[in-house]
């Protein structure tokens, strides 16, 4: 076959600020020995010298061309890369990650062989700063079952068929730590995933990389989020990682979910008094999103007077939209209240009315009658959070 004949190659790469490794990365991409490839890289508006690099390149290799503009985030830029790009077959290079020589040629010919896979991964190895090999990245056969249990796809050593891509929408934009992840598993549910036990890249790792400084504060809690998303479930294998968490407990995580750029469901209105008292009738109103509903609002309770059990339990009778829900009988002096709600519906207003009426027994409460408990917190939880939430609970 005829170098006008192969398929165009398109490269997307992500860059921002990192002058010190895109030299390197555009040269593995443009010294492959595969004649029919073009490299599009995505500036996010670098300002360490990346644009003078950039530069030189496009000057030099009419295969090779840049934006520099503001974007949000590696997502964002990922899919205006796609947009750009002009190859039946897309690879994914970020900027301080390399291909081995002969990479692209391999996961063309395999895909061209194979014209049921919708994309190929091959082998991947783990580089340090100075390009080191430090350890080879467990690649192994990608499918939807295997993608359940691990990532076993390693991101710079995957090749896709341009109408995936398509199909797929891109990259989640919500996302900026696991989108490659996430991405694997939406695939695996229509295409097949080739695998060729050759080694096509070099990740690298370093100490600005996102997963050195990002894996536990953004990378696990999206990883969680993604698996109940696709899954409803969350294998024992990552709630493992819910070790590295025990110290800021499942709230903390919850809170990091909502911390995220989506439309998660939130409250708009509490009449909760100072110091986290409810009041005899709680009332909560959450505002939810049809695209992202509520399914469950979690409130988190103490009963101050007690040690750990009540020596009278009372009662919290939950209402939403004016129908009861549930009644819950507290027994203990910490507790949580699961309150059920309709995920039709975009605004719940849920009263919580207490069997326990007292006055109030601190001073910036006087002559205020309570519910006998502080609720803590409150936290409407779409689908996935809640996944989330019993995974951490049960552990």
């Amino acid at each position: 076959m005829s170098s006008g004949q192969l398929p165009l190659v398109s490269i997307v790469t992500p860059s921002f600020n990192q002058a010190k490794f895109i030299r390197e990365t555009i040269n593995s991409v443009l010294l492959q020995d595969y004649p029919n490839l073009e490299m599009i890289v995505i500036d996010g508006g670098s300002t360490d010298g990346t644009l003078a690099i950039l530069q030189e390149y496009a000057s030099a290799d009419s295969r090779f061309r840049y934006i520099s503009e503001p974007d949000n985030g590696q997502s964002h830029a990922l899919n205006k890369g796609f947009t750009m790009s002009q190859g039946t077959i897309i690879g994914w290079l970020n900027s301080d990650d390399t291909y081995l020589p002969g990479a692209i040629r391999k996961a063309v010919t395999a895909l061209l062989q194979h014209p049921a896979w919708g994309m190929v991964h091959g082998k991947c190895r783990v580089i340090n700063e100075q390009g080191q090999a430090v350890q080879t990245f467990p690649s192994s056969h990608a499918d939807a079952k295997q993608l359940f249990y691990s990532c076993c796809i390693c991101q710079p050593a995957a090749f896709i068929r341009r109408n995936v891509i398509a199909q797929m929408g891109g990259v989640d934009e919500k996302l900026h730590f696991c989108m490659d992840y996430e991405l694997w598993m939406r695939i695996a549910k229509f295409h097949q995933i080739g695998f060729v036990p050759e080694f096509f890249a070099n990740a690298r790792i370093h100490s600005t990389c996102k997963s050195t400084t990002q894996w536990h504060s953004v990378g696990i809690p999206e990883v969680f989020k993604s698996l109940a998303k696709h899954y409803s479930s969350i294998p024992s294998g990552w709630v493992s990682h819910v070790s590295q968490y025990r110290g800021m407990g499942v709230i903390d995580l919850l809170k990091i979910y909502k911390s995220f750029p989506s439309n998660s469901a939130h409250v708009t209105s509490i009449n909760r008094f100072p110091g986290s008292w409810a009041p005899p009738v709680l009332r909560i109103i959450v505002q939810s999103d049809r695209a992202n509903p509520a399914h469950i609002l979690l409130i988190k309770g103490k009963v101050p007077t007690a040690r750990t059990k009540l020596e009278k339990p009372f009662h919290l009778t939950a209402l939403v939209n004016g129908a009861r829900a549930k009644t819950f009988t507290v027994e203990k002096s910490q507790f949580a209240l699961e309150i059920p709600l309709d995920p039709r519906t975009n605004v719940h207003s849920v009263d919580i009315a207490s069997s326990l009426i007292t006055p109030a027994s601190v001073p910036s409460l006087q002559n205020k009658l309570v519910g006998g408990y502080l609720a803590e917190e409150v936290i409407p939880l779409t689908h996935d959070e809640f996944i989330v939430y019993h995974t951490f609970s049960r552990a």
